[in-house]
């Protein structure tokens, strides 16, 4: 039998051999392009810089203390691979005593100008990035870890950022994080500077690049808070500038190895004590009456209480736009007036058809909305108009009060530092959210954010169980200073019945004033699906998008542009159609 009898040749048919040549010559030339990519690349970030009107110098600092070789090398070619040149690289190693790692750092520094190196005495992770920081020339310092990596377009970016604007004093990025095997996954797409976040979730992280005056002035790292140092030092960065600009792009690779949090947030104790006291050290410099303790259930998440444990105070005025649903109200009225422990506040209810109806508590004001169409936003004003409050309590009929303390919650974060307006956890009767807080500028011009999330869970990074700020609120459930609602001149009555309390929410944003989600109280929602739809306006629609044409096309700055679109449910771009096309039927691909 000749030697090819059973090769290719002799059992496959000329057309599909004919295939097979084509897709192996396909093969090829792919190959050939992946391997000219990364140069094409380099040589148009190239053009990048050298198209920069100025080019300040970053340095990083990085400390290291009986490193894995393997990844400090991998650590530091990420720093000279990268395309913009004006960076300095200082290591200081923390009293290692290892002479290969000694002998690799002193190589590493003599192969390049741009590397320093020292070494010192064991002084903890603080002392050795003070160190670090200490021999840092540059207008900028940013901080790698001994085991991580930058992309190479990193610094680029980072100075493209500082030249735009030139006075930024810290610029953060976005992040991934790095198996042990060198796969890239859990990406941590993060939104822009959101100080109220911050104090419930260490979300900063890396890349972070800060003016090194404001570093310094800060007073660096504080060694009493080792292990969340970098998260503590921000807090006190914050305090000196809210100049802080984030890049929307994932510029840092956090390599998860065993024993750092990278790998999982059961990797380091006593983690959650340090983070609530940080914050609580921060609020009490920024004289603000609150402070933070850890989260009950889920860890490195801190959640806001009164300090010394006095309620704040303040007249509540508690109003409801009825619109004849189907029963809420007297549901609504009844768990108000049985659960809320908070004891200074009135309850207006602007209803339909004359007097107030049968069952209706007595504590209640009832006043008559006026002749014809129901519009919310000019019943809650007519509500607003009456009310004698110092803060002003929006809700929706189909609510259900399920916590007493909910006002003092929901008082507590409207009473923080550039906050107007406050508003809660929404949950489905099945323990689901309804909404927590409201994007704009995606495939619809607002969209309830975690819908359909487990309402106990952590969400994306903590977005569930901590206080952040939000573009919107829906006036179901939304507290406002009565100062700030005058100001403004209510809610806008052309709108009938959606999106005043998203339009009331912008103009409040173009003053500088925050809307913030808190994520207790939680209350519960009867309106079903159906009667959501059902309330749909499209020229309300059309109303908010002509007015906030401009902010809707700039996109949400608190939901991050990598995310899809869709929806506000915090999935990247493109995951979600991967996923039908893996799993649609074939007719359908």
């Amino acid at each position: 039998m000749p030697r090819d009898a059973w090769s290719l040749k002799s059992i496959l048919p000329p057309r599909l051999l004919s295939l097979l040549r084509r897709l192996r010559e396909l093969s090829r030339r792919l190959r050939r392009m992946h391997l000219h990519r990364p140069r094409a690349r380099r040589e148009a970030a190239l053009q990048e810089v050298q198209a920069l009107e100025s080019r300040p110098t970053i340095s990083l600092a990085m400390p290291t203390y009986k490193s894995d070789l393997r990844y400090l090398r991998k650590a530091i070619e990420s720093v000279r691979r990268q395309h913009y040149p004006d960076w300095e690289l200082c290591i200081v190693d923390d009293g290692s005593e290892q002479p290969e790692l000694l002998a690799e750092l002193r190589r590493q520094a003599k192969a390049d100008p741009r590397v320093k190196f020292e070494a010192t005495e064991n002084r903890g992770i603080s002392g050795a990035t003070n160190a670090a920081l200490a021999m840092c020339e540059g207008e900028f310092v940013g901080f790698l870890d001994h085991d991580d990596e930058l992309t190479p377009d990193a610094l680029l970016r980072v100075a493209q950022a500082l030249v735009a604007d030139p006075s930024l004093d810290a610029v953060y990025s976005d992040s991934d994080k790095l198996t042990l095997h060198g796969v890239r996954a859990d990406p941590f797409l993060k939104p822009d500077w959101s100080p109220v976040y911050a104090l419930g979730a260490m979300y900063i992280g890396h890349l972070l690049v800060v003016r090194r005056s404001v570093a310094e002035a800060a007073g660096g790292f504080d060694p009493a808070f080792d292990t969340i140092q970098d998260f503590e030092f921000f807090l006190r960065v914050s305090e000196r500038t809210d100049r802080i600009h984030h890049i929307p792009q994932t510029l840092y690779h956090w390599r998860a190895i065993p024993g750092s949090i990278a790998a999982g947030t059961d990797q380091k104790s006593g983690v959650e004590e340090l983070q609530a006291r940080a914050v609580s050290e921060h609020l009490a410099r920024r004289g603000v009456d609150a402070v933070a303790v850890p989260h009950p259930k889920i860890p490195h998440r801190a959640v806001l209480a009164p300090r010394n444990g006095s309620a704040p105070e303040a007249k509540i005025s508690v109003v409801i736009a009825a619109g004849g649903g189907d029963g809420g109200l007297q549901r609504l009225l009844g768990s108000l007036f049985e659960l809320t422990s908070y004891p200074d506040f009135e309850t207006i209810v602007i209803g339909r058809g004359g007097a107030a109806p049968a069952g209706t508590p007595d504590r209640v004001s009832w006043l008559e909305d006026v002749p014809g169409p129901f519009r919310r936003g000019r019943a809650n004003n007519l509500g607003a108009a009456a009310a004698a409050g110092e803060y002003l309590l929006f809700l929706g009929e189909d609510l259900e009060i399920v916590e007493a303390d909910w006002i003092e919650k929901l008082l507590l974060h409207a009473q923080l530092p550039g906050v107007a307006a406050a508003g809660p956890l929404v949950s489905r009767p099945d323990g689901l959210v309804d909404q927590a807080g409201v994007a704009i500028g995606l495939r619809d011009p607002a969209s309830p954010m975690l819908s359909g999330f487990p309402a106990d869970g952590d969400g994306y990074y903590g977005a569930l169980p901590c206080a952040r700020e939000v573009s919107a609120l829906s006036s179901e459930a939304l507290l406002i200073g009565r100062e700030h609602f005058e100001a403004e001149g209510g809610f806008n009555e052309l709108y009938s019945r959606e999106y005043e309390d998203f339009d009331l929410c912008q103009r409040l944003a173009r003053r500088g004033l925050e809307s913030v989600y808190a994520p207790r109280p939680r209350l519960v929602t009867h309106r079903t699906p159906a009667g959501r739809r059902a309330g749909t306006d499209i020229v309300d629609r059309a109303l908010f998008v002509d007015c906030w044409y401009d902010e809707l096309m700039a996109g949400d700055p608190y939901f991050n542009p990598g995310f899809a679109q869709q929806l506000a449910d915090y999935v990247p771009a493109g995951w979600r159609e991967r996923v039908y096309r893996a799993t649609a039927p074939l007719g359908r691909r």
